[in-house]
């Protein structure tokens, strides 16, 4: 089997305009076809995994220059999966688990995220209902990447067989991060059961000498499209004003959401690990010490502008990558079915500034138009089309009439036209806007009374930001603001059925009390 080294691309200008971009963009696969390699399939205990008491064992498909002292980024195929992962080339010795703990590991900010090939109808296509991921940091000299899963709360109970070995890496610090790398941990699994709640631990190492984290639950979402799902809808939490983020996680919890989507602006400053940390801590576990959504609910979330493309971004979210397909663009651009809903999760910062990569429109072209037709073509089994996205194609605020929101506009209106694109969610402007349903010309919308006849575009970002004053047009149905004292915020709760899409729009309140201001339902 050829192993190759990432290539070391250049950086791409500027994407935010007020810092510097720090990262390079690009990896190259490195023999996807790795060891190991099998289909997600439908067993208690996912396939292709094995026992690994050393903390090192069961990591055949992985290339990697192994510790923490650097080399070349390579692939790394997980146990029973049928898709690769790769380390970025800024990244410091990526390389599979080793059996190596420290004496202070401290396994910390535990969250989900979800691994899979991004193409249309490929092997391995991500897929929440039989796959999951565990990222998590630790102390710079813990190499120890593994996650133990069961049925059972009770890891004793669990058999020996449920236990993996993933891969782990340093992030290294950039100008705003204390001067240390960020020792970061991922595993996943595949061969899940959907709809099946599983209990998890990570960490791992030495038979005898290893280190764990509390035990956690998540529960996969359901393969049937018959199946009725729930999500939550937050965006725009930078600066996590009057703790906005943390109270919505607990509101998200309190509802039972089965996933959340994020239409992006996770932080202010790009390079600051310490507003990664603070948003991750924020949301992995509460006050008390109780798990909260991070580690317990799938969260998918698109890029902002202000996460400008930086390793950070990547480092501290776990989402699909394509090696075979788009290894320059992995994590940025990705679809998931849930139950009746086929969600679309994409990055436009390229499209709002289209100079600053000119290769990724037709890449994202590409593969948008590729998966929008598969899912058309599924209808009748998978009825809706969700998509999010941080730039909201129509608003009436702040940042509605931008040069970069309007190219954006004018490149995915025809697109959702196309494909009839139920529900568009988006942020960027911190408030709630909700468009009547739309069709193009995209400068001149045309407006309709049937969501059946267009697309119903959604501003829903306030879950942390300062509040931006709220405005309409003429193709406004409805427009909601907050102000950052009585009413801290805003988010969205979405549920599904086969003839029914709902959005129910919160305010976030400090009494918890949180009315809803907004109902929209589309039928079929």
């Amino acid at each position: 089997m050829e192993i190759k080294a990432p290539l070391a691309l250049p950086a791409p200008p500027r994407a935010w305009r007020s810092l510097p971009l720090f990262t390079a963009l690009g990896v190259i696969v490195a023999g996807a076809g790795g060891l190991g390699a099998a289909s997600c399939g439908g067993s208690d205990s996912p396939t292709g995994t094995s026992s690994s008491g050393s903390g090192g064992g069961g990591s055949t498909g992985a290339t990697g220059s192994g510790g923490a002292g650097g080399g070349a980024a390579s692939s790394f195929t997980p146990q029973g999966c049928s898709f690769a992962i790769a380390g970025r080339p800024e990244y410091v010795g990526f390389s599979p688990s080793q059996p190596t703990v420290g004496k202070s590991p401290d396994l910390r900010r535990i969250r989900l995220g979800l691994g899979g090939n991004v193409a249309a109808g490929v092997k391995g296509h991500a897929d929440p209902a039989t796959s999951v991921a565990f990222a998590w940091q630790s102390s710079d000299d813990t190499l120890a990447s593994e996650a133990e899963w069961g049925s059972d709360p009770d890891p004793t109970k669990w058999p020996a067989e449920s236990r993996t070995s993933g891969v782990t890496w340093a992030t290294p610090p950039s100008t705003l991060n204390a001067p240390t790398d960020e020792r970061m941990h991922e595993a996943y699994l595949c061969g899940l059961i959907p709809a099946k709640t599983y209990y998890y631990r990570v960490g791992g190492g030495p038979t005898g000498s290893e280190a764990w984290s509390d035990v956690y639950s998540f529960t996969t979402a359901p393969s049937d499209p018959a199946a009725p799902v729930t999500f939550g809808v937050t965006g725009d939490s930078r600066g996590e004003q009057g703790d906005a983020w943390r109270l919505i996680q607990r509101r998200l919890k309190v509802a039972g959401v089965g996933m959340q989507l994020f239409s992006g602006d996770v932080i202010n400053l790009a390079p600051d690990q310490a507003e990664w940390e603070q948003w991750l801590d924020a949301a992995w576990r509460d006050t008390d010490k109780t798990p909260l959504t991070l580690s317990t609910i799938l969260t998918l979330s698109a890029h902002g502008n202000h996460e400008n493309h930086t390793s950070l971004f990547f480092g501290n979210l776990t989402l699909p990558q394509d090696l075979a397909k788009y290894p320059k663009y992995a994590e940025l651009f990705y679809s998931v079915d849930v139950g009746p809903v086929h969600v679309v999760v994409l990055d436009d910062a390229w499209i709002v500034n289209p100079p600053d990569d000119p290769d990724y429109q037709p890449a994202l072209t590409a593969w948008l138009t590729g998966d929008l037709d598969a899912a058309t073509k599924n209808r009748a089994k998978v009825p809706w089309i969700v998509t999010v996205n941080h730039h909201s194609a129509f608003s009436s605020a702040n940042h509605g009439g931008d040069a970069d929101v309007l190219l954006g506009r004018a490149y995915f209106v025809p697109i959702w036209d196309k494909y009839h694109v139920d529900l568009a969610l988006g942020g960027h402007d911190h408030n709630y806007e909700r468009t009547k349903p739309l069709t193009g010309p995209a400068m001149t919308p045309t407006i309709h009374t049937d969501a059946k006849d267009g697309t119903v575009y959604v501003v829903c970002a306030g879950s942390g930001a300062d509040s931006y004053a709220p405005s309409t047009s003429n193709f406004t149905a409805l427009s909601h603001g907050y102000n950052d004292t009585t009413v801290l915020g805003l988010y969205g709760i979405l549920s599904a059925t086969q003839t029914t899409l709902k959005l129910e729009a919160h305010e976030l309140r400090p009494d918890a009390s949180d009315p809803v201001f907004d109902t929209l339902t589309i039928t079929k």
